[in-house]
């Protein structure tokens, strides 16, 4: 038997391999009985195999929950987020897996099987060569079991290139049926869609769109260039310039000197430049709408839109 098949196939697959796999590589049950015996092979989620020779990994555990039960699993919620870049799982949430079909299977550890009645586009693609659902079914399913989470998932979708507003309307509308979890929260955020066509780079540049939506302030470019910078959003007309400052953009040194540069080159020319944090822009909106009206005051700018300012 050549084992540097059922070697490579593992491999590609994160060191899982399912049961119909070594089948179909001519190796009976009793053949891998032996290879676990002789340190080949450890048994892994279901009727499927990891080797021991690569290390365990929640990309190998996902793996292999699709590869049991004749390869038929597919990937789906919280952890087709993960696999999708639009969720943090923390190290001990289990796998979530549906199975073709809707036949219940016995608890394992770590895995939640789904068995929705919704059937639809629950044909996988592959992401990093798991099978997992599409970015819009994906969405409707984390929605249906987290839905305090599912603008973030959206966003990080959106920024991405996962989704658009068009393809989760599409998607609504065809997974729409009486009782069907998931759709409620998804055509909440559809029905106020506050987010731009305009680019953005961050979560935190769209929870930023978000808060100025319904603000007189909707006037701004994003990502416009001044001079050898770029900024995260402008009001070019008034020369009013607001960054977004998260966590993984301002924890670095490298980062804080570029930005004082930017700072000093802005201000010299005449722009004001205003700062915020996740914590300002997510828990602290009127702080942040109060100190924009403010800076819009400084340049006499009392009526916006047809709309006056507080301080008018």
């Amino acid at each position: 038997m050549d084992l540097a098949k059922l070697h490579e196939l593992a491999h590609r697959q994160h060191g899982a391999i399912g049961r119909h796999q070594l089948s179909a590589l001519g190796i009976p049950r009793s053949r891998a009985a032996s290879l676990q015996r002789n340190g080949i092979l450890v048994p892994s989620v279901g009727d499927s195999y990891a080797l021991i020779a690569e290390s365990r990994s929640r990309l190998q555990v996902a793996s292999a929950a699709t590869l049991a039960w004749g390869g038929k699993g597919v990937v789906t919620h919280r952890t087709a987020a993960w696999l999708w870049g639009a969720w943090d799982h923390a190290d001990d949430d289990p796998i979530d897996i549906t199975i073709g079909g809707r036949h219940h299977r016995k608890k394992i550890e770590g895995i939640v099987f789904h068995s929705p009645r919704d059937q639809h586009n629950l044909s996988p693609v592959r992401r990093q060569n798991v099978r997992v659902t599409i970015p819009t079914r994906t969405i409707l399913d984390v929605a249906a079991v987290a839905p305090d989470r599912i603008q973030t998932v959206i966003e990080r979708m959106l920024l991405a290139g996962h989704v658009t507003r068009d393809k989760l309307f599409a998607a609504v509308a065809q997974h729409s049926r009486r009782g069907r979890a998931g759709i409620g929260p998804v055509r909440q955020i559809l029905r106020n869609w506050p987010y731009t066509n305009k680019v953005a780079e961050s979560v935190l540049e769209l929870r930023m769109q978000t808060l100025l939506h319904d603000t007189p302030f909707t006037h701004y470019e994003t990502q416009w260039e001044i001079g050898p910078f770029r900024t995260d959003f402008a009001w070019v007309d008034e020369r009013i310039v607001l960054e977004c400052d998260g966590w993984g953009k301002v924890d670095s040194a490298t980062y804080f000197e570029r930005a004082a540069r930017r700072d000093s080159y802005l201000q010299a020319n005449g722009w004001i430049v205003l700062h915020f944090t996740w914590g300002e822009i997510t828990r602290r909106p009127r702080h942040v709408v109060s100190e924009l009206e403010r800076a819009f005051a400084t340049r006499g700018v009392l009526q916006i839109g047809g709309k006056k300012t507080p301080f008018s």
